[in-house]
Parts: structure tokens; sequence; C-alpha cells
């Protein structure tokens, strides 16, 4: 195609969008291809479909049959890809396909912390973002055996991470993003906990951080006991006691304060992974923490929009497509597995394609899960919703699975495989009987299926809601790019279009703040039993909700399997959206989500001033 002129294409991406300015805007400015002097060469879905189909095709037997199917499976966002995919297949432009990756801090020198920045650079030059972990690093204080006579600590080189991380996204393109974690009983556990919200330590404000609590601490905490935080040298053994209390208080405090860090319950990370072996032993999580996976791991990520098959919506009769969601399912499996190939070459660095080819981990989950609700007649949160989602997760997982195996029968299983140190995770214990058959019989091409992502930016382009979050609200103000956008949730106008204007929203129609913040966490534990990778979800709060309500969070969380946490209180960070006239519920929404959200995972923790 022709390249066009920025008036031609906004006049296209309008009206395929219906005059809906920001999905246009999120289209051209993010996923649309243009050319390498920056004019637009796709001016709507359409043609990113077409492209997305003809590059996946090219590594299957039968290109012109799959081109037709992948095309049909992303018509009307039935199926999404993640951003990368969507911004980088069948694109000239040096850009990876993955969103994000785990890169180790090899070691705790000079030679591992600069080999990390360097590979971290590399990474977020091409569009990825970064997990990793600082346990590697010794604590302040420590004795070291150069020219400085004791260690700066883990916090120190923090700062140092996150730096590099903006200055690699200042170019005006995508945003560097990067997630630091750190085990619970390392000795500068405390700094790190209140590093983000400590005036001299102002610039670790392009990072993510969570804390990987044990089940050990845990049960130490309910016992009111003491915990041993330790690191070991070549020269020394560093260790200290100190009450659980002590830390647990900090955590849940500055997560009250300030959102952040947020928790991994790492153990059940652990022991509910599908990759225990082989190599493929879990050491960190990507940005957004959906993903545990292994050193050098990718997160290869698209989502299934609920919404899209629900038929009869609004009425009594309401009810999904089940067999055109196991069609898209089964045909997005494929999908995603041929992404692993076809962005082979496009990985930064050689350890990273070599550990996404061995293990063939993708990353399916679902959005519009609220929109889906509402559409079903279903107050997202209740008993029958988290029904619902039990239902429609199994569905999925088994789908997937199936899926999986039918793909091994046909092109192998990953190279890691091995049917019995696999069978050995509870998850694939729990599987249905068939399709453990299938796996002892034919193995599974992915060692790994499902992670909800927050899909916020293709959440948006394809009009619904993200991930498996609530409404955050009905109407608000969005600026993008520049530009100011009045919006409305786009199931209202469908809403209003089956019964007019006059007619007032069901009771279905419920925002973030009207939900039970323990129902989101009931919600989000029944839908972990079906996701043998992880879940991006934020439980949001009144700003007037007190420590004690993110403690009991907290510890529903554990107590019900979750893998993680994290909790945003209205005010405890600038913020994303504002309410231009709170009576009404109107907000308005910055350019640009507050410091340390999800920006490769491009989903914002909205929240009012």
């Amino acid at each position: 195609m022709k390249p066009l002129g920025p008036d031609e294409a906004w006049a296209r991406a309008e009206a395929f969008f219906q005059g809906d300015l920001l999905r246009a805007e999120v289209f051209l400015h993010r996923y649309a291809l243009r050319d390498l002097e920056g004019r637009w060469l796709e001016p709507t879905p359409e043609f990113m479909w077409r492209r997305l189909a003809r590059t996946m095709a090219r590594v299957e037997k039968d290109r012109k049959t799959w081109e037709r199917r992948f095309e049909d499976l992303l018509a009307d966002f039935r199926f999404v890809p993640g951003g990368r995919i969507l911004f980088g297949a069948g694109n000239p432009r040096s850009a990876t396909l993955f969103n994000c990756y785990f890169i180790p801090i090899q070691a705790d020198s000079i030679y591992g912390i600069t080999r990390w920045m360097f590979e971290a650079a590399k990474t977020y030059g091409m569009g990825g973002g970064v997990g990793t972990n600082a346990d590697v690093l010794r604590p302040r204080g420590a004795k070291v055996r150069n020219a400085g006579l004791e260690s700066s600590g883990a916090v120190s080189f923090m700062e140092v991470f996150s730096t590099l991380t903006g200055v690699m996204g200042a170019s005006g393109g995508r945003r560097g993003a990067l997630m630091i974690t750190l085990r619970v009983d390392h000795p500068d556990v405390l700094e790190f906990i209140t590093a983000k919200s400590d005036p001299e330590r102002r610039h670790i404000r392009n990072a993510n951080i969570s804390v990987r609590v044990s089940d050990a601490f845990m049960e130490a905490l309910a016992h009111d006991g003491r915990v041993r935080l330790w690191f070991r040298t070549p020269h020394e053994t560093i260790e200290r006691v100190i009450p659980a209390r002590q830390i647990w208080q900090a955590l849940i405090e500055s997560a009250w304060a300030s959102a952040e860090p947020g928790v991994l319950f790492w153990d059940q990370v652990v022991r509910r992974s599908t990759t225990q072996y082989n190599g493929m032993e879990v050491q960190g999580v990507n940005v957004c923490g959906e993903v545990p996976m292994e050193p050098y791991g990718a997160c290869n990520l698209g989502s299934i929009h609920l919404a899209a098959f629900v038929r009869a919506p609004f009425t009594d009769r309401a009810d999904l497509d089940w067999d055109r969601l196991a069609e898209t399912v089964y045909g997005a499996v494929r999908f995603l597995d041929d992404v692993i190939d076809v962005g082979a070459p496009r990985h930064p660095l050689r350890a990273q394609r070599r550990a996404s080819e061995r293990s063939r981990r993708v990353g399916l989950g679902i959005m519009g899960l609220a929109d889906c609700m509402v559409m079903l007649n279903v107050v997202y949160g209740s008993p029958e919703c988290i029904r619902w989602v039990d239902r429609i997760l199994a569905f999925v997982k088994e789908v997937a699975y199936q899926a999986s195996s039918d793909l091994a029968r046909e092109k192998g299983p990953f190279p890691a495989f091995d049917a019995r140190e696999h069978e050995k995770s509870p998850y694939i214990q729990e599987l249905p009987a068939f399709i453990r058959r299938g796996l002892r019989t034919h193995g599974l091409r992915n060692c790994a299926l499902m992670a909800i992502a927050p899909t916020g930016s293709i959440s948006i382009l394809a009009g619904t809601s993200s991930g498996i979050e609530p409404i955050f609200a009905l109407r608000y103000l969005r600026h993008v790019a520049g530009q100011a956008y009045q919006v409305e949730h786009p199931l209202v106008r469908q809403y209003r279009q089956m019964y007019g204007a006059s007619r007032p929203l069901p009771p279905a129609f419920v925002t973030a703040h009207q939900i039970d913040p323990e129902s989101r966490v009931e919600l989000q534990a029944v839908a972990q039993r079906h996701v043998d990778q992880s879940i991006s979800s934020t439980v949001n709060l009144p700003e007037e909700t007190p420590v004690s309500t993110v403690e009991r969070l907290y510890w529903k969380a554990w107590e019900l399997g979750c893998k993680g946490i994290t909790v945003f209180r209205e005010g405890s960070r600038a913020s994303v959206v504002e309410p231009l006239y709170a009576e009404r519920g109107v907000y308005r929404v910055e350019t640009e989500p507050p410091l340390g959200v999800c920006v490769v995972c491009e989903a914002p923790q909205v929240s009012r001033r």
C-alpha cells in the first residue's frame, strides 16, 4: 500500500472505529505499520490483521490456509496478540516480538552488574521490558576487596538500573520498563521496601518493585515469630534476626502509602510451576508479574476477547458461543507458537532465543471479562460472577492444553520436554484425564500456556475492559499524544444503541470502586487455579481505606493460593485518572501512567486524585 498522509490515515481510522477517536489514536500511534520515514501504511486494523496473518503463516507448511485462518482469528479483535507482536510482526524496524524478558544478574561483581546493564540496554533498544532479581547483590555494609571498604548495598544498584531504564526509553519511542524483586530474607529487605518512597532514592522511578515472600515467612508471621536475614559472600556470612512483623508492617504500610512494592508468594509460584526441571526452573518474573520464568525467558502474550463471544447480550438469553470460543482458543495457541519461530531472529540476545526455543513458552490470557459479565447481566465480583470465571477459564485451559498436545503430535514437543517430570507439577496433575493421556502420548508443544496480562492499550484498541479487571469508569477524559479525548466506555454505547439513551443502565454496569475488594481477591484466586503461570491484577481501594484492609487482603491472597497481589489506594500516587465532575462519575486520564506502573504490558493502574 502507498504511504498515507496524516489526514487520510486519520479519516480512515476514525471511520473504522465509528468516531471513537481514542481507539483510532491508540491504533495509529502504537500499532499501525509505518514506513521508515514515519508515514502510515496501515490506516485501519484490517491491514494490520492481514500483515500479522501473513507473517505468522510463513512458518506453516500450508501457508495460504493458515493465513486465511489467522486473519479470521484476528478479525473483530476476537483474539488480540500482545502489543510487541502487533507492532513488530512484518515491521522492517529492529523490534522484538516479545513483551518482556527475565535477565539475571550473573554475579555479585562489577562484571556481573555491567553485563546485566549491557544485556538490559540491548533488550530495551529492541522494545522489550526486563525483570530481574537483586538477591545476588550483597547488602549494605558487606566487605569488599576493592578500593572501597564496604558495599553500598543492593538498593544503590537499583538506582543505576532504573536510570538506565529511563535513559533507554527517553528517545520518544517505547518507554523502557523494569521489574526488580528481592527475597524477603535478604538483609536489605527493609531498605528495599521503602526505597521508592524515600526522597533520597527518588531515582528509582523507572522500575516496578516486588518482594518475593516465602511460606516460611508467612508462617513465622502467623505465630508472631522472627525471621533470619542472611547473605553469604566469599569472605563472610551476614545475618541477623528480626521480627517477621517488622517486615510485614513496612510492606503493607508502603503498599498503602504508595502502591508498592507488590508481593509475590514465591513458594506458590514454584509449587504450581510446570517447568521445574531441565534448566527451566523459574527464577523471576516479567515486568507486570504474570509470567514467572527461567533465566533469559521471554513472555509471548495474547488475549482472548471474551465479550466478543456473548450471544444475545443484555437479555435473559445471554450466553457464550462456546464453540466459537473453543475454535478461537485453539487457533490462538497455534498463532502464539508460530510467534516463537517467526520472532526467533528478533531476540536482542542469543541466550533469549535459546531459552525461548527450548521451552516454547506462551502466555494466552483473556481480556474483556468485566464487559462479558455486564453483557451476561452478572455483577462483577458477585458469587455468580466467580462461578462464571471458574467455568470460562476451566474451558479455556482445557482447549489450550488440547491444542498444545495436538501441535506436539504434528510438530513435536518443546525440546526440553520430559513427560515424567512435567507430570510432577500439581497443576498438571489436576488437568482432566484425557489431557494427561495426550501429554504422555504426544507431549506438549509449549512448557506453559496461560498467563493473564493487564492488556491496557490493546484492550482500548479492542474497545473492551482490560484483563480480568473491572470497568474502572464509564466516562472520563483521557490525554494521549498531546490530545484530550472525552471517553465513554464502549459498552455503554452498545447498550444505548440497543435500548435507547433514556433507558437507565442495568445494575451489572458496576465500576471498580463499587466492588468489594475481598471479592476481587476471591476472583483472582479462582482464576489462578486454571492459569499455569500467573495473573497481573490490581485491587483498587478508596482513599479512606485503612492499612488494616491492605493487611487483610494480603493474608487472604496467600491463604487462597494467589501467586501475587498488588493494591492501589486512591490518592497514594499521582493519578492517571482524575474526576472532572466526581458526582457524575467523570474522570480525567493523564497522558502517561505514574512512574513504576506496567508500561510494557501497557496497563496503568488508575486512581482518582
